[in-house]
């Protein structure tokens, strides 16, 4: 009961970052270069050590500022379901700095979210004790 207790305390700490950080919504697409037409894409993304993955899609469309707009959403798949530890989403963007967690769900739950004022941007899997993964790569 305490961790989920402060799991969901953490996930809705991030979620709060992560709306200050992009305005609207939580996360991220990857865009390989200018994209002038709306795409999507969808990629699994592997924690390593086989703690776990997270099917993801996204769509992107540009906008006026020359950032891109859209939603992601997915699914997360514990396969070490009693070592103690869960499948983050983390994403990253260009001027983040950094990796953010933008979502976190246990086995089999679906995520969705929107994000806006994006570019150069990707996901990738990590559990709670740190094991990331590859990075989806368009």
């Amino acid at each position: 009961m305490r961790n989920k207790r402060v799991r969901g305390f953490l996930i809705s700490a991030v979620t709060l970052a992560m709306a200050s950080l992009t305005g609207v919504g939580s996360a991220a697409a990857h865009s390989a270069g200018p994209v002038s037409a709306p795409g999507d894409k969808c990629r699994t993304v592997y924690a390593k050590s086989n703690k776990g993955y997270a099917d993801v899609c996204w769509t992107w469309y540009a906008d006026s500022q020359g950032t891109y707009y859209g939603s992601y959403w997915g699914s997360f798949y514990d396969t070490a379901p009693t070592d103690g530890q869960w499948v983050i989403l983390q994403a990253t963007w260009n001027g983040a700095g950094r990796w953010v967690p933008v979502k976190s769900a246990a086995a089999g739950e679906d995520f969705w979210d929107d994000y806006t004022g994006l570019k150069g941007l990707t996901f990738r899997a990590c559990t709670n004790y740190g094991y990331c993964g590859s990075a989806a790569v368009a």
